[in-house]
């Protein structure tokens, strides 16, 4: 992840400061994870790494690895597992989905009852406070 600092102009005015037009921002982005998922996913078909591959992301840019590996391995299973919250009218990218043989959205709740204890046993490991 890199952080920037960019200067953003502001999509409405402040009232109580009608000359401010712009402000700097950070921005925090992501950077080569999808280039570097997509490689992986793309040598492992050609490879025999794998028969199943389990992506978990709904980034439609892992599209078009997606359809080379549909299209020249069409025997390898692909399943898309995607968190998106409960409430949230959000779906699995279609982009993604075309060439999935199945899907899982993860709600809040799974990803909940996926962490481990706040205070591991026998040890100084302990979650951190901002998770709890």
């Amino acid at each position: 992840m890199q952080a920037s600092k960019p200067y953003l102009r502001l999509a409405k005015l402040i009232p109580q400061l009608p000359e401010l037009q712009m402000v700097q921002v950070f921005d925090f982005n992501e950077k080569k994870t999808d280039v570097n998922l997509a490689s992986d996913l793309i040598t492992g078909a050609w490879t025999g790494l794998y028969e199943q591959a389990v992506i978990c992301s709904n980034d439609s840019d892992l599209e078009g690895a997606l359809a080379a590996v549909k299209a020249h391995h069409p025997n390898l299973h692909i399943g898309i597992v995607a968190p998106i919250p409960g409430e949230s009218h959000r779906h699995i990218s279609e982009d993604l989905t075309k060439y999935a043989d199945w899907r899982k959205i993860l709600s809040l709740v799974h990803i909940a009852s996926s962490q481990l204890p706040e205070v591991i046993l026998n040890s100084d490991i302990q979650k951190p406070m901002a998770w709890r």
